[in-house]
């Protein structure tokens, strides 16, 4: 069996929000997902497409092999380095091997090593993250976190519009 990625349909951008959507501004990634989906220029987008997750699972090679363009959207753990909302982007690519053991969730330069070795896939990759204040059980993101999003679909636009 041929485990390649299809060829006759490559998006042009995969944007992944993951996160516990339950946890205050660990849901970023959710929001910023539901925020882009929102917009007619990647919501009704045939070429991108938008996931959400709790967390990044093998599973998610497939969807990444079909991309040219992936686009991580998560919280950055609270820090004295960074301030709340303040953003960091980060091109990543495939960690070296895949993991041998699968544990419980994977990193986005593991996942892309997934995509690598099972369909030779290789798409650019970035991770976007927002410094969170606070990952409190059944909160809403704090305010610095959520004014921070606009300025993910800015730097999302800009950034398939390179492509």
């Amino acid at each position: 069996m041929d485990q390649r990625a299809p060829s006759f349909h490559r998006l042009r951008a995969l944007i992944v929000g993951y996160g516990n959507p339950v946890r205050g501004d660990d849901a970023l990634g959710w929001h910023a997902a539901d925020h882009l989906a929102s917009l007619p220029e990647f919501g009704t987008n045939p070429g991108i497409r938008i996931l959400t997750v709790h967390q990044l699972m093998p599973e998610i090679a497939e969807s990444i092999a079909g991309a040219e363009l992936v686009i991580f959207f998560d919280a950055k753990a609270p820090s004295a380095e960074a301030a709340p909302g303040a953003v960091f982007c980060e091109e990543i690519h495939p960690a070296p091997a895949p993991p041998q053991l699968l544990g419980h969730h994977l990193t986005p330069a593991s996942a892309l090593a997934y995509a690598r070795a099972f369909y030779d896939a290789n798409p650019r990759a970035y991770v976007v993250s927002v410094a969170a204040a606070s990952f409190a059980y059944g909160a809403p993101l704090t305010p610095a976190v959520e004014s921070a999003i606009p300025a993910l679909a800015q730097w999302a636009r800009e950034r398939i519009a390179a492509r």
